[in-house]
């Protein structure tokens, strides 16, 4: 529960950080649309690098507006001008509109983000961690390891007449567990396993598939080393320690992101962040194995 917690915690820190930085961009973004009450057409003349020269139909004015989309030379497109001072002037494709379209579409896919981290993280503390209810019957365990790409994790082979697997969350326990080893199986659909006095919570849901991957089993008998490392606690930075190869794919992501949506460094180091933090809760709800 605390790793969970603490990795969401930093997921959260992650949203709160790309939203300020969000907020910041279009409030300055809105400070260089402010006071464009006015509109009308205007005829793109020719373009200046990042910049459109435009020609203002109503008043005559000439008007130079920096541009994320280069409109085509000769285009007639409505305007947004400042009264006082025609030469202010927005078209569609300008930086400051798209700056704004941009930064309220990631802020509020950032706070979509926070909710959901907020709601999945009550889902699991109430169904995962909760008292289970139903049949007690003992079942012969196996602790298996599984790794799968960059995760791996902890799980239980049930020696059922039907064989089931149930990952679990890690528990120092788990390296000293004989194999195989008498469990207390509590509940069906929702299995809390009882097993030499240690109470492991499942970490997803029954499955009568065996899980895919690089697998190692434990000893039918722990070694004096296994029995010293079930007794040792493990810190919450060994678990991030354990963590750290979900952060290879966060640059990759952001530079995805940052080619297909045109943002550049700030969109790639956004993506990057919340990549990162989300990496790192998502192995906390998978249940990382940190032996």
């Amino acid at each position: 529960m605390r790793h969970i917690l603490l990795t969401s915690a930093l997921a959260l820190l992650a949203c709160a950080l790309v939203f300020a930085v969000q907020l910041a961009e279009y409030a300055a973004a809105a400070g260089e649309l402010r006071g464009m009450t006015a509109r009308s057409t205007a005829t793109v003349v020719r373009l200046d690098g990042d910049s459109a020269v435009i020609h203002i139909a109503s008043p005559d004015a000439t008007a130079t507006v920096e541009m994320d989309v280069r409109p085509a030379p000769g285009s007639t497109l409505p305007v947004f001008y400042d009264p006082a001072d025609p030469r202010r002037a927005a078209i569609r494709g300008a930086t400051p509109l798209v700056t704004t379209d941009r930064t309220t579409t990631y802020a509020t896919a950032t706070v979509v983000a926070a909710v959901g981290v907020l709601v999945v993280d009550a889902l699991v503390l109430l169904t995962r961690f909760a008292r289970s209810s139903g049949v007690r019957r003992t079942v012969p365990i196996r602790r298996v390891k599984v790794q799968r790409g960059l995760l791996t994790r902890s799980w239980l082979e049930l020696e059922t007449p039907q064989p089931a697997w149930l990952p679990v969350y890690f528990s120092p326990e788990l390296i000293g567990l004989p194999s195989p080893s008498i469990a207390e199986l509590t509940g069906d659909r929702r299995v809390l396993v009882r097993a030499g006095g240690t109470v492991l919570y499942p970490a997803g849901r029954l499955r009568l598939t065996e899980p895919r991957g690089r697998r190692l089993d434990n000893p039918a008998e722990p070694d004096d080393e296994r029995r010293a490392a079930a007794v040792r606690p493990v810190t919450l930075r060994r678990q991030l320690r354990t963590d750290l190869p979900v952060l290879a794919v966060a640059p990759v992501v952001g530079v995805f992101w940052a080619l297909v949506d045109g943002t550049g460094v700030a969109g790639w180091l956004a993506v990057t962040i919340l990549t990162a933090a989300f990496g790192f809760w998502w192995a906390a709800l998978r249940g990382s194995d940190p032996s």
